[in-house]
Parts: C-alpha cells; sequence; structure tokens
C-alpha cells in the first residue's frame, strides 16, 4: 500500500504511456500493447482510463486527503486485528499449514502496519520516513478518497510457499519472526518475477491474449450466451450503460478468440456472492460440449458446519440429480477421489473460527465441473458440438416440476415465516453463505432456461404444474406476491408464457374477463388501443429518502436487499406485487416525445455522492396497472422482509419497511414506458426465444435415455430405450424371440446383445452401476430398454472412473479427473530429515475417509475396496522414500515391488527420483518411472534384476490384491499422462487397440511404448537403473484424497491398523501416522502423537480430558 517515491515515478510515467496508447480502441490496437491486452467493449477502454488518469493526477503527497484516508484506514484494520492470528494466509504454505500459524499471522500483522509486504526489513528500510501512498491502492470504484482495501488482504496468499517453510522449519536453525517473514516475502518475490518472465515469454510468441471486461459477470455470460449483437443488459448496477460487446471490431479474427464458446471457464468465488446456481446457469451454456471442457467454481464462504452438505446446501437438491439435468457434474462426484489435499483445508478450518463480530467462517472448495458422459472406451473420440445426444435425458413431468418447486422453495426459504425466528436466532452465533439470499425470481426462471436445453419432457405440462405448486403455496411470505414477476420472467426469457401476457391486455379483456379501467382514463402508453403486456415503471426515488442507508454522509452504511412494490389499495380488486428485479441509476428521466413516457435518460457520474434523485426501472405486466381506479395505485421502493432488514430498519422505516412510496398520479415521481433506457423489450423476448430455439433438445433420435425419480424427486437410476426400425433385422431378431443380453464395458456404456451376431451399443448420460442392468423387452413394438442405478461416489466402481484417460478427436489424450503436473518446476523436496516426518504424516493421515479409516480398524473384508489398499499402497511408497520406513534406518528408497499377494509375484517396477511439492494442490508428488514386467522383460533384464535386488537400502515390496493390482493398472496409463512431456507416436497402442490401458493382466504391459525410453538426467544419475533405461515410462506419484463435499473427512481417532510395512503398530492421535515411535502426553499418557507440531494442534481439544 505504500510505495517509496521513485516507485511512484516508475507507475506514474508508465501510466501516462497508457493513457497515450488508449485514446481510442484503435490507438490501443495499435499500440505495443495491443497484441496482448484486448478490451471486450469501449466502456472498458473508458473506465480503466479513469483510473489511469486518477494514478497520474493523485495528490499522495503528506497529509494530502487520500495520504490521510490511507494511512488512517491502515492504522484502523491494524488496531483491529491487534495481537490476533489470522489464518486464511496459511494456505500459501500448502502441506505445511500448521508450521505457519505464528509467522502467519506475524506477517498480516506487519502488512498492515507498514504497507508492506509481511513489514519485509528490506522494504520497509527503502521506505524510511518517506513512504508515499500508492495509488493503485487508494483510487477505486468508492468515492474518491475513500479507503477500499479488503480487510482480508494479504500479499502472500497468492504465492506458493511450501518449500520456504520447510526450510525455515525442518532444515535450518529458527529464527526470529521478522527474519522469517523476510525469507518469505523475498521467496514471494522471486515467484512473481519469474511469472512475470514467463508471461513475457509467452507474449513475445505471441501465444497469450488477455481480454479485459469491467462490468457484472453474470450479466456479462448472459449477453454471450446471446451474441455480441445489441444490449440486452446492463454493463453494472447502479450504471445507466448498456452491455454491447464492440471492442471487438475492426480486430484481426485470428487474434479474437471465440466468444461464445469457452474450453475453460472459472469463476473464482463469485458463486460466493452471487449464488452458485446463478452461475453455473449463467456458464454451463458457454461451455464446449466437449469432455475435456471444464467449469471451475470455488467457495470460500462455509455453508454449513458439515462439509459434506456443503454443496447440496447451496444447490438447494442432491448434487446427482442436479448434475443430472444441468449436464455438468462435479469431478469428485463422477470420480469419488481427488488429489488436492483437501485435509489441509480441514485443518485450517478448525483453526480459524469466526472470532468476534466475524461471524463468517471459512471453507474452500474448489470444484471443477465436466460433461459426465463418459465413453464406453477411453480411446473412443469425446462428445462433439454437434452431439447433443449425449447429455439429454428424459424425465416424467409431475416429477420434474415438483424437484423444480422444491428448488424453488430453497432459492426463497428466507420468506418461510415458520422458520424466520429460529434462522434469526442462527444468525446471531454464526452465518454462512446459504443466509446471503442471492435469488430472485428470474434465478429459477434461467434456470429453467437452461434445463429446455438438456431435458426432454411434457415441459406445458412441467410449467402448469409447477406454477400451480407455486401459487397453491402459502408457506412463502411473499410468495403470493411475487407470483405476477414470475410468470413475467417466464415471458421475458422466452420459456414460458401464460396467454393472459402472450398478448396485450386490450386483447383479451373478455377473454378473461379482465376488469380494466376504459381507455378514456388512461394517459400514455397505457392508453393506446393494444398496449403491450409488459411495460416498465419509471419511479424517481427523492434523495432525501435514500438516506437512511447513508446518514446523511455519502457513505452506504449497509447494501440490505431492496424491491419495488405495485399496490392497488381502492375498490375490490386490492392487492400488492412485488418485483425484485430492475435496474436503477442516479440522475433523472424525462419526456422527450408525446406517448407519455420518458424517453430521454441523463446520468449523473458522481452516483452516491451527487444529488440526483435514484431513477429505477422496472418491468412489469400491464394488465396489473389498467386493473382498479388509478387514485388506488400506488408504487413504492421497500426492504426486503429478511431477518437483518428487520431487526435493524423496522425502527426508521416502518413495519413494512417502505423506503418511499407515491401515487400512480405523481407525473413527477412515476411514469410508464415500454422499454427501458437504450433497450428493446420485444427484440430482446427474441433472442432468448431464438437462443432456446437452437439449443433445444430434438427428439428424432432412436435411442432415449430416462431419468427415473425416487419418492423425494430425487434420481435414482437411468433408463436408456432403443427403438429398432421395423423390418430391421434386430427388429426381426426380437420378433423370433431371440435370446438378449446385457455386456458392461464401462461405467457409463453396455453392449446389449441379440444372439450371437447383432449387438448395439447403448451410452447412458450419466454413470451407472453397469454390471447391474434390468432389461425391458417389447419384441413385437421392437424396442429394448435397460435400466440400472445410477452410480454415486464414493461407491465402489468396477471401472475405476477416476483413472480414465480420454482420447480427444485429433487423437491426442486428455485425463479425466487427475490433474497435470509438470515435475521440472515443482520445488524438490531436498533431503528430507526426520523433522520432516511430522508434515508429511500429517498429509498423508487424511487421505483416508472416516468410513475407510472405520473399515480399516475394523478388519472389514477390503476385497470390494482396493482404494482404500492403493492409498495404503501410495503411503507406503511416498513415506519409504522421504527415508521413514523402519526397514531403512533413515535412508530414502527409490526401489518398489509391486506383488500380487496371492502368488507372490511381481508384475510392475517403479523407479523414484524425486519428491517434490504439488503447488497448486498443496501435496506432494514423486517423480518416478515404472516398468511394468511380462516374461519377454524378465528374460531380457534379469542380471538387472538380480542387482537391484542386493541394492541398500533393499527394495520395498508393495502386496495387491487382486482388484488393487488391477487398479494400479488401471491408474498407470493416467499417471503418465499426468506429466508426460513428449508426445504419442501415430503407431501408438492405445490409439491402434483402440483402449487404454491396454491390458490389466497381471504379466501384460498396460502403457503405450510411446513414453518408453523418454528418461531425464535424474534417472540415468542412478546407474543400477540404467539396463531398465530403454523400457521405463515417467510416471507422476501422488496421494489420493477423499471428497470433502461427499465423505467426511477422517478425525484421526487414535487406533491401530495394520500396513504392509511395519505390522501392527500405534497411530498418531493427529494425523493417522505410524512412525514406529510416538510420544506419550506427559499428563495422561494416553494420547499419542507422532511429533511436537501434532502435540500442540492437539492441546486445545485433548487438555479437556487430559488426566480424568
Amino acid at each position: 500500500m505504500l510505495i517509496s517515491k521513485s516507485d511512484l515515478v516508475t507507475l506514474q510515467e508508465h501510466t501516462g504511456k497508457l493513457l497515450i496508447a488508449s485514446e481510442t480502441l484503435q490507438t490501443w490496437l495499435e499500440s505495443s500493447y495491443g497484441d496482448y491486452v484486448r478490451f471486450t467493449n469501449e466502456a472498458t477502454l473508458t473506465e480503466l482510463r479513469h483510473y489511469w488518469t486518477q494514478y497520474v493526477s493523485a495528490d499522495v503527497s503528506g497529509k494530502s486527503k487520500i495520504d490521510v484516508n490511507v494511512r488512517n484506514g491502515m492504522s484502523k484494520r491494524s488496531k483491529e486485528i491487534g495481537t490476533s492470528s489470522f489464518a486464511h494466509g496459511l494456505r500459501s504454505a500448502g502441506p505445511l499449514w500448521l508450521s505457519g500459524l505464528e509467522v502467519l499471522g506475524h506477517t498480516y500483522r506487519r502488512y498492515w502496519e507498514t504497507g508492506v509486504a509481511g513489514g519485509n526489513t528490506a522494504d520497509c528500510t527503502k521506505l524510511g520516513q518517506k513512504s508515499h501512498v500508492n495509488p493503485m491502492f487508494a483510487v477505486s470504484s468508492a468515492p474518491l478518497g475513500e479507503f477500499a482495501v479488503h480487510y482480508g488482504s494479504e500479499p502472500l496468499l497468492g504465492f506458493h510457499l511450501a518449500e520456504t517453510f520447510r526450510k525455515l522449519y525442518y532444515c535450518e536453525e529458527k529464527k526470529a519472526l521478522a527474519a522469517q517473514s523476510d525469507r518469505l516475502v523475498e521467496a514471494a518475490k522471486t515467484q512473481f518475477t519469474d511469472w512475470c518472465h514467463a508471461f513475457s515469454a509467452l507474449v513475445r510468441s505471441r501465444r497469450v491474449c488477455v481480454q479485459l471486461f469491467s462490468g457484472e459477470a453474470v450479466a456479462l455470460c448472459h449477453q454471450l450466451q446471446l451474441g455480441i449483437g445489441e444490449a440486452r443488459f446492463y454493463t453494472k448496477p447502479w450504471k445507466l450503460q448498456p452491455l454491447r460487446l464492440d471492442g471487438h471490431a475492426g480486430q484481426n479474427e485470428f487474434r479474437w478468440p471465440s466468444l461464445d464458446r469457452f474450453d475453460v471457464i472459472d469463476t473464482s468465488n463469485l458463486g460466493d456472492h452471487v449464488g452458485l446456481i446463478n452461475m453455473i446457469v449463467a456458464t454451463a451454456p458457454l461451455l464446449r460440449t466437449q469432455a475435456t471442457s471444464v467449469l471451475c467454481t470455488e467457495s470460500l464462504l462455509a455453508a454449513s458446519d458439515d462439509p459434506t452438505s456443503s454443496l447440496s446446501a447451496v444447490l438447494g437438491t442432491d448434487i446427482v440429480t442436479f448434475s443430472l439435468f444441468i449436464g455438468l457434474a462435479p469431478t469428485g462426484l463422477l470420480a469419488g477421489t481427488t488429489f488436492e489435499a483437501v485435509s489441509n483445508e480441514a485443518g485450517l478450518q478448525s483453526m480459524s473460527r469466526p472470532v468476534g463480530i466475524q461471524k463468517q467462517s471459512q471453507y474452500r472448495l474448489r470444484i471443477h465441473w465436466k460433461s459426465p458422459y463418459v465413453q464406453s472406451s477411453s480411446a473412443c473420440p469425446v462428445s462433439s458440438d454437434k452431439e447433443k445426444a449425449l447429455k439429454q435425458v428424459s424425465v416424467d413431468a409431475d416429477g420434474l416440476a415438483t424437484w423444480l418447486f422444491s428448488i424453488y422453495k430453497k432459492m426463497f426459504a428466507k420468506e418461510d415465516l415458520s422458520t424466520l425466528f429460529s434462522a434469526l436466532q442462527s444468525m446471531q452465533n454464526k452465518q454462512y453463505s446459504t443466509d446471503m439470499q442471492p435469488y430472485t425470481r428470474a434465478a429459477i426462471v434461467a434456470l429453467i432456461r437452461v434445463l429446455k436445453t438438456t431435458v426432454l419432457t411434457d415441459w406445458g405440462l412441467v410449467m402448469t404444474t409447477f406454477l400451480d405448486m407455486v401459487e397453491s403455496d402459502r408457506t412463502l411470505l411473499v410468495g403470493s406476491n411475487s407470483l405476477q414477476e414470475l410468470n413475467m420472467h417466464f415471458a421475458l426469457f422466452g420459456v414460458w408464457t401464460l396467454p393472459v401476457l402472450a398478448q396485450g391486455p386490450r386483447r383479451i379483456q373478455k377473454t378473461f374477463n379482465l376488469q380494466l379501467r376504459p381507455r378514456s382514463n388512461v394517459e400514455g402508453v397505457l392508453g393506446g388501443p393494444d398496449p403491450p403486456s409488459i411495460v416498465h415503471i419509471i419511479l424517481s426515488v427523492p434523495r432525501k429518502s435514500l438516506e437512511v442507508f447513508t446518514s446523511g454522509t455519502g457513505k452506504i452504511s449497509s447494501t440490505p436487499g431492496i424491491h419495488v412494490s405495485v399496490k392497488q389499495q381502492c375498490g375490490d380488486q386490492q392487492y400488492e406485487n412485488c418485483f425484485h428485479t430492475f435496474h436503477c441509476y442516479f440522475g433523472r428521466a424525462f419526456q422527450g416525445g408525446d406517448d407519455g413516457g420518458p424517453d430521454i435518460f441523463e446520468e449523473d457520474d458522481k452516483g452516491w455522492l451527487g444529488s440526483a434523485d435514484l431513477v429505477i426501472m422496472c418491468p412489469v405486466p400491464t394488465f396489473g396497472l389498467l386493473t382498479g381506479p388509478r387514485s388506488g395505485l400506488k408504487v413504492c421502493l421497500a426492504l426486503n422482509r429478511t431477518t437483518e432488514n428487520v431487526g435493524l430498519y423496522t425502527p426508521k422505516l416502518g413495519p413494512l419497511l417502505t423506503v418511499f412510496e407515491t401515487s400512480m398520479d405523481n407525473r413527477r415521481r412515476v411514469s410508464i414506458c415500454e422499454h427501458p433506457a437504450y433497450m428493446n423489450t420485444k427484440d430482446s423476448i427474441a433472442s432468448h426465444q431464438k437462443w432456446l430455439q437452437m439449443h433445444s433438445i430434438r427428439t428424432e433420435a432412436k435411442t432415449t435415455a430416462s431419468a427415473i425419480l425416487d419418492s423425494n424427486h430425487r434420481a435414482k437410476k437411468l433408463a436408456v430405450r432403443i427403438a429398432f426400425i421395423q423390418c430391421s433385422e434386430e427388429a426381426k431378431a426380437l420378433a423370433s424371440g431371440i435370446f438378449v443380453a446385457v455386456a458392461p464395458v464401462s461405467s457409463s456404456t453396455v453392449i446389449l446383445k441379440l444372439g450371437d451376431t447383432l449387438s448395439r451399443r447403448l451410452v447412458f448420460p450419466f454413470p451407472v452401476q453397469s454390471s447391474n442392468c434390468k432389461t425391458r423387452i417389447a419384441r413385437k413394438s421392437s424396442w429394448i430398454e435397460v435400466e440400472a442405478p445410477i452410480y454415486v461416489a464414493p461407491q465402489p466402481d468396477a471401472f475405476d472412473m477416476w483413472t480414465k484417460v480420454h482420447t480427444k478427436p485429433d487423437g491426442s489424450l486428455s485425463l479425466g479427473s487427475i490433474p497435470r503436473v509438470n515435475l521440472d518446476i515443482q520445488p524438490a523436496v531436498s533431503s528430507a530429515t526426520k523433522k520432516d516426518q511430522g508434515w508429511l504424516n500429517l498429509l498423508m493421515g487424511g487421505t483416508l475417509s472416516e468410513t475407510e479409516k472405520y473399515l480399516k480398524d475394523h478388519n472389514q473384508d477390503l476385497s470390494t475396496h482396493p482404494k482404500i489398499d492403493l492409498k495404503e499402497s501410495l503411503n507406503i511408497i511416498i513415506q519409504s522414500f522421504a527415508g521413514f520406513n523402519p526397514k531403512a534406518k533413515g535412508r530414502p528408497i527409490q526401489y518398489f515391488q509391486l506383488t500380487l499377494s496371492r502368488n507372490n509375484s511381481c508384475h510392475t517396477l517403479i523407479f523414484v527420483s524425486g519428491l517434490h511439492h504439488d503447488l497448486d494442490l498443496g501435496s506432494v508428488v514423486l517423480d518416478a518411472w515404472v516398468l511394468p514386467l511380462t516374461t519377454d522383460r524378465v528374460q531380457k533384464l534379469a542380471p538387472g534384476l538380480q542387482g537391484l535386488l542386493s541394492a541398500e537400502p533393499p527394495p520395498v515390496g508393495v502386496y495387491l490384491s487382486d482388484r488393487e493390482s488391477t487398479m494400479w493398472k488401471r491408474l498407470l496409463p493416467a499417471l503418465a499422462e499426468r506429466c508426460r512431456t513428449w508426445n504419442h507416436k501415430a503407431s501408438c497402442e492405445y490409439r491402434n487397440n483402440g483402449q487404454i490401458p491396454l491390458s490389466v493382466e497381471a504379466d501384460q504391459n498396460p502403457l503405450c511404448g510411446c513414453g518408453e525410453g523418454q528418461v531425464t538426467p535424474r534417472f540415468t544419475k542412478v546407474k543400477q537403473w540404467a539396463p531398465f533405461a530403454k523400457y521405463v515410462t515417467r510416471i507422476a506419484i501422488a496421494p489420493v484424497f477423499p471428497v470433502p463435499y461427499l465423505e467426511s473427512l477422517m478425525r484421526f481417532p487414535n487406533t491401530e491398523v495394520s500396513t504392509a510395512t511395519t505390522g501392527q503398530r500405534p497411530r498418531c492421535d493427529i494425523c493417522n501416522a505410524s512412525p514406529g515411535q510416538l510420544l506419550a502426553c506427559s499428563g495422561c499418557s494416553k494420547a499419542r502423537y507422532c511429533s511436537k507440531e501434532c502435540q500442540k494442534a492437539a492441546w486445545k481439544a485433548h487438555k479437556v480430558k487430559c488426566k480424568k
């Protein structure tokens, strides 16, 4: 936040260059920046120029307004922090998070005290007494001079500091906190420098183009769905700026990527603030329909105390049904495993409970959404944009309507009076992300709009049934008040139009017996012979009425939810309709034409700091404005009746929470027009209808898949029906009574066999238990239906779906759920010592879920749970290489034999050359080489194999059951693909044989030969390995963790579990490690710990029962 004079001069000089280059979009494109930085629209360029101008002209001299505000803001936050420790910076430490608690608390406090990262000595010395406020921190979208740096800002959070922590705590003598902080900042600066060099290299090679947009993310996504034509949304709230994507005009099309389809979409944690469903609905249609395409979402705010219910809580339904219907599923749901060290986050959550007034706790949850379609063979091409049948599913209309209504109830649960008091009591103690109420009626409509492109059903019946449920519901406080808004948005989104909105109210007056005021008593757009069915109320709210939010200071004290209410308070037809979706800006709207409605709109750029009124443009159904006497119509701006608003604003605004109310006759404050500013309602509806027509499912396919819902309206089974053409060979065979059989091929594919000669491949749109199928056969009608239960991780998966490797249409390979890693740039865990055992045990101890731990502890039959044994084998290999195998006496073991337990035969050799941090996943990874043994290879390599057996320390045999052996064979291609640096050849066996792996048999090679012999110096430096260099393939071995939104993570009870290397040994109470010798609690002698770090971590909870 503070910089030196020289840095300030550099910043302002460079900003001046940017201003010169950005006078117009064209001058920017012609500048040196135009090749790699673009603007999606001219408005973004204009806004950035506004900030750049302020950077150049900002007065940041001592005692200036900006200088005083920033330093006062820093001082205030520093005092709030005090001596407290804030744990969110620990994410930068990866698996060494427990070691960083003290020093990262120190760096956070010092940052806010000094204004430089970690309060590091070098920068503080450089600044001395002549520091200057950094204009980039002082200038923001907040009013000029107002301090707006987020209270959670921590510069070190964005860097990977695991190895730096390890060196500080395990390889060197412990230093003072200030010295530790300096080392961390130095490491972060080095990483940033490396990143800058890497980015510059990409720029020089013309391989990167960054497109910038300033505005509201959800609006941008919806505009991208409809195309880059006329604006259908506004750029951002509180601004009168249509969202036009005009930045592409005149640009080289080759350098301008497609704006309507993307391979990767990363939404960061926007879902915390705008609602996860809103985010998925906005982005899912923009994702390419390739099996390799991915939508990344992230949450930081905890949705519940139990992480296993967090995702279902924010979705408002079970994960499987939502994923099946939307056409995207979390990879963790499909795979049942993750390589991300989720146990780190569980530990951080336990140490970062809300403090003081901060009632919201954090739990970081990263989710990758992909198409749930899984091919029958991993070597088959993935889906293309034209193959919509891969994700379509048919659903019973009544069941779908009931499911939608359940989500509707969850979206607006805060309107339920029966839960209002309990919710208020709960929020006094703790708040969750689900308390933020990010949804309006437009949200459920947008969801249904997307479902119409992925779900095949009788949508007419779905809509009438759903609306009947909504209309009959009496549990939601304002449910009936929002019914008109719901129906209106169905029409605006082109999803469904009630007859009463299909035409103007005058046309249908007699049909629906509407008692409308005569035209002689109506003016403006409402008084025409055929007024539109939807119009916009333009409400001008006096500035003085807004002082309830600003206290007259111009600074917003809170941001409560608001809505527009239209009331009829006279006559027999009294009503109130509430509308929560509208647009507003500060300025004025006035009439320039003769239709009675405003057609000139002016904005006050000063916004909240200005003096202009708040102008609200709210769409409403027309017939409500023509019902009853005009004198009884009132329109008001009011707060949503939430627990927070009722408690905070009732004394100021009264029980109805009315901010401003006026009569429809108040022409100074209220007017009606057909369209909002700079937009056309009819064209917008037509755009949505066109989009739906382009993307909706066609029913010509002879093969259809149906979802079977249970009594709770959750998808439990799938049925695929194939109809044969009359007189076809299949139809004739069925009619003749031929035998029909089903053979599973993968988790989503079966082969339907008709006798010995005829067969068809049936693909389910979601993974199923394909070995548990049932068939229905209509021999006269010539169709067959195959039904199977939906597969839900972490159920046992006979095909080990999480190990899948897919082949793309161009022949290249891609991983399903396992992330890639570049082993050559991951920092090495060099010279591991006994001190490293604590953090490594803590990491490896989190690989088992509670259920898996229970099965191991109680000696359950694990033949159907080979993944548990696999995790144990991975633990053996990693711990042994780190030097923590008792047999090796502290020396690293580099050579492992995968051996079948039933016949003591070794079928695979693994050579390990290094242990590295996996920075992105907060884990570790082994740089290893695999050699599958076949009969021919054993004979060729006999002398070399004999030499390995006499190596010191001796090799470790990892003993496998048949099921675990099969899992290893399926996993090896994925582990090779994960770190691949070579290209597959035209003669690749994967491509020619049409399957990955090539075989799962013990004496067969599962890998193609393309990567054999591609060794690095890390392999060749071990002389004993030289005979094998021609045959080995590089792989990346890493721990496998449970999926936190599916399984409870292990709570590390004090139990004894057998392992292949150490036998029956007690385990650490915290991390579940079994190092051979544990530390006993000196107080009770019962608790056991593997290290002092684990003992310290356990003390807060253990001290309560110690000595009892």
